[in-house]
């Protein structure tokens, strides 16, 4: 998964001072072995670090994903009378209910086979029907699940198949590529999804890596004391990303959110905590390493958001996420890299798990 630079920038607190506030004590003693302190946190080693960095396998079947994902642009879809398979599009009256009360109700839901949107178990139950046919089942979802609505429980379905279109893709010739897309052949356009499914999975391997290397940091260090303000700028983090799925699925509030999703006061308290540590255990590195942003590095920085994020204007960029929060991410990416560089990191093989 990319880095989302709107939730990852830390408020106004990130790698600033925030003025005189009331200060909170933690109880925690400063480290014997630190190599840097301050009034907040006793910092531990964070240079030779080990950590394993994952070198995710390109498959055939990743890379034909991605080029199944750029013809989708010109598949036609075709009404189909026979009975529904992997790939198919199927029209349903669909309505999902958790403990009798509705969740979901549509009564013309497009549901695309194998894209897994309710679970590959959602998808086996339809598969095979045929139009005409209505279903009702239950399915049990667990705790992780991405839905918070649904996660850890049980969903009542009743569904009734209206129509199912099979989904047809162009025949990828060389002529259809070089005159439908940037390329100039089909090997030409295959090698650039296979370039761009290794690229992606690179930038998750190393995002995962920077993230475990700073995690070992903030797991072994003492952090002293914090500034109240401090706190609620972590706690309003939290809960402005957790307010996106109270709007999202119709919560009466973060509260019901949260019981919905059994979370307790510790386990929100938790995360702000977590979010708050991240925050003193980077400022802590930048002052140690004596870390600043250039001109050259702030103005690279911008053109490499720019292009994740598909900004062609450097203004429209700015005016979206402000000069002061572009810089502070730079830096959390400069502290990231530098732990990288500075780490005895073992690459290992494995394979990519999609979630």
């Amino acid at each position: 998964m990319k880095k989302k630079l709107a939730v990852l920038l830390l408020a106004a607190c990130l790698f600033t001072a925030c003025g005189a506030n009331s200060k909170i004590t933690t109880g925690n003693k400063p480290l014997s072995d630190a190599v840097y302190s301050n009034e907040q946190v006793s910092l531990a080693a964070y240079t030779g670090l080990k950590a394993e960095k994952k070198d995710y396998i390109v498959t055939d079947d990743a890379v034909n994903n991605a080029i199944h994902e750029a013809l989708l642009e010109y598949a036609e879809y075709k009404p189909v009378s026979r009975a529904s398979k992997n790939g198919d599009w199927v029209y349903t009256d669909f309505k999902a209910s958790i403990d009798g009360k509705t969740a979901v109700s549509d009564s013309d839901y497009e549901i695309i086979l194998g894209a897994a949107e309710f679970g590959e178990e959602f998808d086996k139950k339809l598969t095979g029907v045929s139009i005409g046919d209505s279903l009702n089942f239950s399915l049990d979802y667990d705790s992780e699940y991405t839905d918070v609505e649904w996660a850890g429980n049980t969903v009542d379905f009743e569904i009734k198949i209206n129509d199912i279109h099979e989904e047809i893709l162009p025949d990828a010739t060389d002529s259809f590529i070089k005159e439908n897309t940037e390329y100039s052949s089909y090997e030409d356009f295959t090698n650039a999804m296979r370039k761009s499914v290794t690229d992606m999975y690179a930038e998750e391997s190393t995002n995962e890596l920077q993230e475990e290397l700073l995690q070992q940091v903030i797991d072994s260090s003492s952090i002293l004391e914090y500034t109240q303000e401090e706190y609620d700028a972590a706690r309003n983090t939290i809960e402005s990303g957790y307010m996106s799925y109270v709007d999202m699925f119709g919560f009466e509030s973060l509260d019901a959110l949260y019981e919905s999703f059994e979370m307790t006061d510790e386990d929100v308290e938790d995360e702000i905590q977590s979010v708050l540590y991240r925050t003193i255990v980077l400022d802590a590195i930048v002052q140690s390493e004596k870390l600043s942003l250039s001109d050259e590095d702030y103005e690279d920085g911008i053109v490499y958001y720019m292009d994740q994020y598909d900004y062609d204007s450097k203004d429209e960029f700015l005016d979206d996420y402000g000069e002061d929060e572009v810089r502070r991410q730079l830096t959390e990416d400069m502290v990231l890299n530098f732990l990288v560089n500075h780490a005895d990191v073992t690459e290992v093989e494995a394979e990519y798990e999609d979630e």
